[in-house]
């Protein structure tokens, strides 16, 4: 069923709370307590837990901030971090007459707190790691041959060295060293999982406030409620949900200080305008290719059509990631889709020439099943069809365009057009059914901003997404404006053929006992071009 979205639906209900204080915590942990808490345990127990993995947001990213935090708790014990360890920092140096002691050496009876990523990116260095925790020695005949080993002497006496390893990274890094060593999971014998966002319960709300403050600086304006409130919805909107935190941090931890230094002078706080004002202030600094996206729009170099309609083509959205939610963009692309007599194959041109990746082919192949299976009545569906985005030269990947694609193929089948004034987004299932896509909001954004530079103050616009996205939505006050006058509308669907009367003018259509589409529908009209082609091919 296609609904209508509200401008209450599309705003977080939130508010950020009175600060908590963090108890001294680094600010990658305040969100890990229950984590937190399970980990000293197991530091408390060396004679059931020796080696500990953890994987999660920012710790690979903040290891020598960790092992602080580490000295804290053991103090009686060394705590080593080695944030990028090579053979020779961590084995040391053994020269002719001396040695100079490595990470591993400096950690004899204590904690060494090493990332994975090194490991994985050199798998000799993480074979020389294993001996070590094996033997419990520091063997220099066992070091590979490589360009910072060949001035050592590898006959020094082997070293004795006993310690318990840490080792923090990725979810990712852990499957593709996993790849290296099958054994390497089981080496360690506590693992902590670190999420990677929470759902923002009330519990949170003060934690989170305690988090923005301990980012405040001496000399720099404080951030006011109103400044707390604003700074909540944006660390929700970029991570594209209404309820759902992200907890990679570094982002939103940078953003809170750019805004203190553009706000350093004759202010007393900092608040929800300042807050506002950040991204753009930003962005003209660093979003080179947004920039150059909207200027490209401007001039007329990049077509997107908002008055009148055409057949077989639509307005699709797509997501370019950067480096920063703050340099993420959303385009609209034009999707288009032209048939031929043939013998029913569907060409994607954007997989021809090598810019399609796996999961939009994938879209496209389910695109495919779903018209093969409604008219899979049909004797000879005798149509070829083509399916391109316009005006594109970077590689596309996932499936979110996968509706529109259908709906430019259905428009191309039918001879019937499509209004300019509107766009889509959705994944697609064989059935029909839409699924919901990645960064929504950002896409919604994308249209907007299209329409706001090149559109009608009198025309009305609209955009459809998936009904599950629905509880992802997070957009700014002038959408939300615009939504409230009437000028821009969002339709929530759960369904390819909800969309077809409102876009198309006509129903979708139910095959009927004698195995034919009723009169009027774009699916009989659809089948009718089919005969006719057939026919005329035939005669």
């Amino acid at each position: 069923m296609l609904r209508k979205v509200l401008p209450g639906q599309t705003e977080i209900r939130f508010k950020a709370a009175k600060p908590a204080r963090l108890n001294g915590l680094p600010d990658f942990l305040v969100f890990h307590k229950e984590e937190v808490r399970t980990f000293r345990q197991a530091l408390g127990n060396p004679g059931l837990f020796r080696h500990i993995l953890i994987t999660g947001p920012e710790i690979e990213a903040n290891l020598l901030q960790f092992g602080q935090y580490l000295e804290e708790i053991v103090k009686a014990q060394p705590v080593v971090a080695e944030p990028n360890p090579t053979l020779l920092s961590l084995a040391g140096f053994p020269f002719e007459n001396k040695y100079r002691p490595g990470k591993i050496s400096e950690a004899n009876g204590g904690l060494l707190l090493l990332p994975i990523k090194p490991f994985v990116e050199d798998p000799d260095l993480y074979y020389f790691l294993k001996g070590v925790l094996l033997t419990g020695k520091i063997d220099f005949l066992s070091l590979p041959e490589g360009s910072d080993s060949t001035n050592i002497n590898r006959f020094h006496p082997s070293i004795d060295s006993r310690f318990r390893l840490i080792l923090v990274g990725e979810e990712t890094e852990v499957d593709s060293i996993s790849q290296i060593d099958a054994d390497f999971y089981g080496s360690f014998d506590f693992k902590i999982h670190m999420p990677y966002e929470i759902s923002l319960e009330k519990s949170w709300l003060p934690v989170f406030s305690g988090l923005l403050k301990s980012w405040e600086k001496p000399g720099y304006p404080p951030l006011d409620q109103a400044a707390l409130d604003s700074l909540l919805e944006l660390a929700l909107r970029w991570n594209d949900s209404q309820t759902r935190l992200s907890l990679h941090l570094s982002e939103l931890r940078s953003f809170v200080r750019e805004v203190l230094a553009f706000n350093n002078k004759g202010k007393k706080s900092v608040g929800r305008a300042e807050i506002e004002a950040g991204p753009s202030l930003i962005q003209k600094r660093t979003a080179i290719h947004k920039r150059k996206y909207i200027e490209n729009i401007k001039e007329g170099l990049i077509s997107v059509p908002l008055k009148g309609k055409k057949t077989g083509r639509i307005n699709g959205l797509s997501v370019i990631l950067l480096q920063s939610s703050l340099l993420d963009f959303g385009q609209v692309n034009q999707v288009s889709a032209r048939v031929s007599l043939g013998s029913g194959n569907l060409i994607n041109i954007e997989r021809e020439v090598n810019l399609s990746g796996s999961l939009h082919d994938k879209g496209v192949f389910i695109l495919q099943s779903y018209i093969k299976g409604m008219f899979s009545h049909t004797q000879s569906f005798g149509l070829d069809a083509s399916i391109l985005f316009e005006q594109n030269s970077s590689p596309i990947d996932g499936d979110s365009a996968s509706c529109a694609e259908l709906l430019a193929l259905l428009s191309a089948l039918s001879g019937l057009e499509i209004p300019c004034n509107i766009a889509v987004t959705g994944a697609l299932s064989q059935y029909g059914d839409i699924l919901p896509v990645g960064s929504v909001n950002t896409k919604i954004q994308a249209w907007y901003d299209v329409i706001r530079l090149t559109g009608s103050t009198r025309e009305k616009y609209k955009i459809y997404i998936p009904k599950d996205n629905m509880r992802d939505l997070n957009l700014p006050r002038e959408i939300r404006e615009s939504m409230k006058k009437g000028n821009f509308q969002i339709f929530s669907c759960s369904h390819v053929e909800d969309l077809i009367p409102d876009i198309f003018g006509v129903p979708a259509g139910r095959i009927s006992k004698s195995g034919k589409y009723p009169n009027g529908s774009l699916f009989r009209i659809i089948e009718e071009r089919i005969d006719r082609k057939r026919d005329g091919e035939e005669n």
